[in-house]
């Protein structure tokens, strides 16, 4: 691996047919008796420590993910360093995929808690695609879905005010985590409640300074809707943050086919 962050995994390693997160990923239309063909397509399975970056945006990275445990922040950046939040991964999300793949990365990915990856080179991505048309359309349908948040997201920075914003981004990602959950009880990086992110990381997501994030995060604490601790931000109050945000749970469902 060129990433020297990434730790093998060489034990405990999962089987592909019996991955408790391949009914969300992009495996999950691969026929039960092709799993061992996907499988050895796997470079292997590695660990990323939290807050290390995945790649970062503007380097070469021969290598797509599929995200086994935790949560990646994706984002891009300006030349003056700022950063913007463009979404956030979840278990069974496809990472490191771009048209052109042989060239630099769009974008960079950092880890919010302790992730485990599996790593496919990129070398045999188009094989994997031509070889199976399942995987083909689920990335299709992937890409699709995953445009379709960025631009809930993209309306919520342009044209919802700070706590508007701030609502909404809290009460999506809450409700993504409580649905995945559901369909996973053993997730280590992602146990318990609460949004596994910074305040810092919050205003990367809403295009505000940290100081204006706080300052409106305290304005929700003293309304009773969201506790904050250190690296966690818990909802209390998820229906009066969806009446906040106007936020439609079905927009979210029908994009992660929850």
């Amino acid at each position: 691996m060129t990433n020297p962050k990434l730790t093998p995994i060489n034990q405990s390693v999962t089987d592909c047919a019996r991955c408790p997160v391949r009914r969300i990923a992009l495996f999950k239309q691969v026929p039960e008796d092709k799993l061992h063909w996907t499988q050895e397509y796997r470079k292997g399975q590695y660990l990323l420590r939290a807050r290390e970056h995945l790649y970062y945006e503007n380097e070469e990275h021969p290598v797509v993910y599929t995200l086994f445990d935790g949560c990646i922040k994706l984002y891009k950046t300006l030349h003056t360093g700022k950063m913007q939040a463009m979404r956030f991964a979840l278990p069974g999300d496809f990472l490191g995929f771009q048209g052109d793949l042989c060239n630099a990365m769009h974008h960079g990915a950092q880890a919010l808690t302790d992730c485990v990856l599996c790593a496919f080179p990129k070398a045999a991505v188009s094989r994997m695609l031509c070889e199976c048309p399942e995987i083909a359309t689920e990335l299709i349908d992937k890409n699709a879905r995953v445009m379709a948040t960025c631009q809930e997201h993209l309306l919520s920075t342009g044209a919802r005010n700070a706590i508007e914003s701030i609502a909404f981004t809290l009460v999506e990602l809450n409700h993504r985590l409580k649905q995945f959950r559901v369909l996973r009880t053993e997730s280590p990086a992602l146990a318990g409640s609460g949004i596994p992110m910074t305040q810092e990381d919050l205003a990367d997501a809403v295009g505000l300074t940290p100081i204006h994030v706080n300052r409106t995060l305290r304005q929700l604490r003293e309304m009773g809707m969201v506790f904050c601790a250190k690296g966690r931000i818990d909802v209390i109050d998820e229906e009066g943050l969806k009446d906040m945000a106007r936020f439609n749970p079905k927009h979210i469902e029908d994009a992660y086919m929850l």
